[in-house]
């Protein structure tokens, strides 16, 4: 029951209601981690360099944190008022949440037998339709004008080896 005065009572949320960016930032800070494990345990020769294979990876490790940092202490201030309405009117939407993950999954997946050109090309597709972009031709065509620039990229500048896949053979 509510004081006098006090206007319509208002019931307790539980902590997490409202705050979904959680894990997103549990996600990252994992991310995080697994960058600076992988760092620390790289064989590489010589020093590496700021752009070396090391060097990418601590700036995503860095990235990863100061992100999730970010998005935790927005979560953990939201106001209450946001955090009912948030949690009124936003639903989990399963299909975007599924197609984005099978394409990650996918890529992870096949990235040896498809190589990097093509797998990549389908995770670009894959995420970019779960989020909702049309028409999915243009999907693949833009993720395959980015594989291709990456590639471009880590093998002109860098000098390092993207796996060929089924395009290697020919």
């Amino acid at each position: 029951m509510s004081a006098p005065g006090s206007g319509t009572r208002h019931t307790d949320l539980p902590w997490w209601v409202g705050r979904g960016e959680l894990v997103l930032a549990a996600i990252l800070t994992l991310l995080g981690v697994v960058l600076v494990v992988g760092n620390l345990t790289m064989d590489v020769v010589g020093d590496g360099g700021l752009l070396g294979p090391q060097g990418f990876g601590w700036i995503v490790a860095v990235l990863s944190f100061g992100v999730a940092a970010q998005m935790t202490l927005a979560a953990l201030r939201k106001p209450r008022e946001e955090r009912m309405t948030q949690a009124a009117v936003e639903a989990t939407n399963w299909t975007a949440l599924l197609t984005c993950l099978g394409g990650v999954v996918g890529f992870a997946a096949f990235l040896d037998l498809l190589g990097w050109l093509l797998a990549s090309t389908l995770l670009f597709a894959a995420v970019s339709t779960g989020l909702g972009a049309r028409p999915v031709l243009r999907n693949v065509a833009i993720g395959f004008i980015l594989a291709s620039v990456l590639q471009l990229l880590f093998g002109g500048v860098l000098g390092l080896n993207l796996p060929a896949g089924v395009i290697g053979t020919f």
